[in-house]
């Protein structure tokens, strides 16, 4: 399916828009929802704490191999700011695994659930004939009106004219962000790739509750290129660098990665399986080592001020 997805081309002047800016020009989903007084945000944003939105994954199910290559982007309507998913510009392939799992990215900005928002996933599917993004409505998958769930994972199922989307999701009732930074430090090879998973989870979701950071295949690994000064630091690049979680729990950060050399030698493990323990600090940073055979990684944990 791989193969056949890259052959998705885009008309004559259309080829570098994304369809987060397609989402911007289709709906001001801003204008469409009601303005929060500042006694309201106030209480959100007190000591950082606000009815957060993490999504830990997005499937589809049943689709079609042709509706999938079509597919350019899912935000969720009425989050705030919009929640972008996933997005893919023109001839990029969409990443989907046996499962229909897709690859996710982002947000870079933490989303607020408030007490006003209906949280409606709308993906955008390309038609050819008519040259423009079409933009699918699905149902509501979170309301606080209906569906007063918080800190517990929830799975929804939604249906759509090619089939179900089904998103894990968790809103929490007193959530904090923390903004993850990975480097790799005195690094023993000056190239290469690197693959494996790093993956984010709080003490009251436990692994229900998983947020993707990194995760590439050994044949989609990241290609890295250290830098010549004496420390040899690498920065490696996250598919998403901020997660939430309730400010009663715990962040765990799990790493196993590993380098593979552009000779073709033996992979090198850079962390196998580690464990990483993170608490909140109101404004405050926690940096955590890992000490490999071929480089040392840095875990680094910011978490927001109070105010």
């Amino acid at each position: 399916m791989d193969s056949m997805e890259t052959e998705t081309l885009a008309p004559a002047g259309t080829s570098s828009r994304s369809v987060t800016e397609a989402a911007n020009e289709v709906s001001n989903v801003h204008a469409r929802l009601p303005l929060l007084e500042d006694k309201q945000l106030n209480k959100y944003n007190k000591a950082g704490l606000r009815n957060l939105l993490e999504v830990f994954s997005v499937r589809f199910v049943d689709f079609r191999e042709h509706d999938l290559k079509n597919m350019y982007g899912c935000l969720l309507l009425s989050a705030l700011p919009p929640y972008v998913i996933f997005s893919r510009k023109f001839g990029d392939p969409l990443y989907t695994d046996d499962e229909g799992f897709v690859k996710l990215r982002g947000p870079d900005i933490t989303t607020i659930a408030s007490d006003f928002t209906f949280i409606i996933p709308q993906l955008f599917s390309y038609h050819v004939c008519a040259d423009q993004f079409k933009e699918i409505d699905c149902g509501p998958i979170w309301s606080i009106y209906s569906q007063k769930i918080f800190d517990t994972l929830v799975t929804r199922r939604t249906p759509t004219q090619f089939g179900e989307i089904e998103v894990n999701f968790a809103v929490y009732k007193y959530g904090i962000e923390a903004c993850i930074d990975v480097t790799l430090i005195d690094c023993q090879f000056s190239s290469g790739t690197v693959h494996g998973s790093i993956t984010a989870q709080n003490s009251k979701l436990g692994e229900k509750g998983t947020s993707f950071l990194f995760k590439r295949d050994k044949g989609d690994g990241v290609s890295i290129s250290i830098s010549d000064c004496k420390d040899r630091i690498a920065q490696l690049p996250l598919a998403r660098c901020k997660t939430v979680h309730p400010i009663d729990s715990s962040l765990t950060i799990y790493v196993s990665i590993w380098q593979s050399s552009v000779t073709g030698t033996q992979d090198q493990p850079i962390a196998d399986e580690k464990r990483l323990e993170f608490t909140a600090i109101s404004g405050g940073q926690e940096v955590k080592t890992i000490k490999g055979a071929a480089c040392q990684v840095n875990v680094s944990v910011t978490w927001p001020e109070k105010s």
